[in-house]
């Protein structure tokens, strides 16, 4: 049973930080007037110039904390689930494997939220990024 414990364990690790890999998010425009005179060349810089804006904003401090809470989050749904799942099966818990496969997933929970958020997982960001493509002319109609 504690094999397959961390196995599962593993496995669920593996899930989240695949998810770190995730392609950047990239704002989808509407082609107004502005956007047509730019062109896609002039208005994908735009968008590269506000990224970085937002990068070097508040707004990473804010991915931060985010990241946090996903992990302690994360973290107490493993450990939670793998009490009950224990108790559910008839076994005694196995506290010492639990606990570390919940730090694990808080972990890679945290890392995939913080690399999410920075590429343009969170709100914040992309309305940042929105932000500063409107005062420019643009206008974003979502997230690709």
């Amino acid at each position: 049973m504690k094999n397959h414990l961390a196995i599962f364990l593993t496995a669920i690790a593996a899930v989240l930080l695949i998810g770190c890999a995730a392609p950047v998010a990239k704002p989808a425009f509407y082609p107004n007037a502005h956007y047509q005179r730019m062109g896609p060349a002039q208005a994908n810089a735009d968008a590269q110039y506000c990224a970085e804006l937002a990068q070097q904003s508040q707004v990473t401090a804010v991915n931060k904390v985010d990241a946090g809470r996903s992990a302690a989050a994360g973290a107490a749904g493993v450990g939670t689930a793998g009490v009950v799942g224990s108790l559910l099966s008839g076994h005694k818990p196995d506290l010492k494997n639990i606990a570390a496969g919940a730090v694990a997933i808080g972990a890679g929970g945290a890392a995939a939220t913080a690399a999410g958020q920075s590429v343009g997982g969170s709100g914040l960001y992309r309305q940042f990024v929105q932000q500063c493509l409107a005062e420019r002319g643009y206008q974003v109609i979502g997230w690709h």
